[in-house]
């Protein structure tokens, strides 16, 4: 079952696999906006505040990151 709240998490992860790798290369901040959002929903503060670091600090590890972990077929951290 899904979790509450992460609707916009678990769009991005139905998605076909190479739209997600495509998403995550170009547009990294997309994934942090969600991030941000499904914190907001689940009411986490830390998920809100690594939403929004992952916003704007977030394109140089965390890109990184997400990308490895959507080639693995993975669901990125915090998402």
């Amino acid at each position: 079952m899904a979790k509450k709240g992460a609707a916009c998490g678990n769009a991005i992860m139905g998605l076909p696999w190479i739209l997600r790798v495509l998403l995550a290369i170009f547009l990294d901040c997309v994934l942090g906006i969600c991030r941000f959002i499904d914190g907001i929903f689940q009411g986490k503060i830390l998920k809100i505040i690594i939403g929004f670091l992952w916003i704007f600090y977030g394109l140089a590890i965390g890109w990184i990151l997400d990308i490895v972990f959507m080639i693995l077929g993975m669901r990125p951290l915090f998402l």
